[in-house]
């Protein structure tokens, strides 16, 4: 049996590669490095079945689905999005892409999100939870004092770094995909395995990424998620019950000092999760082994579908050229869009310090008044006192002059 691990060629997120890893452990050996984005078009050496765990995110380019018919599949840990920027919303489950589904259902999902939006699509699934909860701790692996601050935003950052005297190693997930692009597939799964072993020698790590969560639990490394006050429920709801997690507003009031040094461990309730997804990959590979569940008179001659996947491949492209292009006008004009809401907060800024500025001139006028009127009156009565004195003796000199 050939097997095939997908993975993300040009990804801009380390979770991609984290989601092959936790595939790439449960096959025998790899034929094929298959390209998420590029799935329908694989085309094997020979015309044959080629078995492969497909879990992760699904997808940027929406025309590269369905998959090739020669993948033979294990549908589970899946998430399919319609929230990009440019994109065909649910057209993609629906039609042929639906119908590969219904073929291959019940799928396993990752969230509660997919499963709502496959249900709506007509298609039967079932809560399989994340594969990367499936990773093995490493041995030999000594716990270490520092902590790890995966992309957490400024403000808890800093709180945090305010509240501890330890090492502290900032990391992100975000990497730049012409870059990453050029590494070999082993190179690439090797820094996800040093990443990890990072991640479990930490004393504590704090993360807003679920993929850096849902490891750290797998890891037995105590992890605190911190998300926004308004966070995709449908998509992080699940497993705040494996970790500690607040939004980052809840994060400001707590006692940071007491959470860094004191870590609680995460919940094992995850492990029935874990075993689920290990059996469920564990039976595929055995059946693949065994071979007696594939329809090899089902699969096209490879020279046929070779001129269909070149049609394919120049549609796709086009699909691919439009979604970049619209995606990065969309992009600037956001961009733009945030400097001129950052120059209008300043401008906010600088009327209600010119407001403030203008509160304090009147209150200060309005005493400078009022002291002038107080002594406006004693310098009347000062005036009238003197002058009353005067006329007095105004009169007694004139008294005198008569006399």
């Amino acid at each position: 049996m050939k097997y095939g691990i997908m993975y993300y060629k040009d990804t801009d997120n380390i979770g991609d590669d984290i989601q092959t890893y936790t595939a790439l452990r449960f096959l025998p050996h790899v034929d094929y490095q298959i390209d998420r984005e590029d799935l329908n078009c694989f085309i094997p050496k020979e015309k044959e079945f080629v078995a492969m765990i497909m879990n992760g995110w699904f997808m940027h380019n929406k025309a590269a689905w369905p998959p090739s018919p020669y993948i033979y599949p294990l549908l589970l840990s899946m998430h399919f999005t319609c929230l990009e920027k440019i994109d065909v919303g649910e057209k993609y489950l629906q039609g042929l892409g639906g119908e590969y589904l219904q073929k291959h259902q019940p799928i396993g999902v990752r969230d509660i999100e997919t499963q709502k939006r496959l249900n709506r699509n007509h298609i039967e699934t079932y809560f399989s939870g994340c594969m990367t909860l499936t990773i093995e701790p490493f041995e030999n692996i000594e716990k270490k004092e520092y902590i790890c601050l995966v992309d957490v935003d400024e403000n808890s950052a800093n709180i945090i770094k305010k509240n501890t005297k330890r090492e502290i190693k900032e990391i992100t997930h975000d990497v730049k995909p012409e870059e990453i692009s050029k590494k070999s597939f082993d190179e690439r799964m090797k820094d996800v395995e040093d990443l990890l072993k990072t991640y479990q020698a930490a004393h504590v790590v704090f993360t807003n990424r679920l993929h850096v969560a849902l490891p750290c639990v797998a890891l037995g490394t105590p992890v605190v998620l911190i998300h926004k006050e308004y966070y995709e429920k449908d998509r992080l709801e699940t497993y705040l019950k494996y970790v500690i997690s607040f939004s980052d507003k809840e994060f400001a009031e707590q006692n940071v000092q007491e959470i860094i040094e004191n870590p609680k461990e995460n919940s094992k309730e995850y492990l029935t999760i874990k075993n689920d997804l290990v059996s469920r990959c564990e039976n595929f590979i055995q059946d693949c082994e065994n071979g007696n569940i594939l329809e090899y008179e089902t699969l096209p001659e490879l020279v046929d579908y070779e001129k269909y996947a070149k049609r394919l491949k120049w549609y796709q492209q086009i699909h691919e050229n439009v979604r970049v292009k619209a995606k990065r006008n969309i992009y600037e004009s956001e961009d733009r869009y945030r400097e001129y809401d950052k120059r209008i907060q300043q401008l906010d800024q600088e009327r209600e310090k010119l407001i403030e500025e203008n509160k304090n001139l009147k209150k200060e006028r309005h005493e400078l008044q009022e002291k002038y009127e107080q002594k406006n009156i004693e310098l009347k009565q000062v005036y009238q006192s003197k002058g009353w004195k005067t006329l007095q003796k105004f009169r007694e000199v004139k008294e005198k002059f008569k006399k």
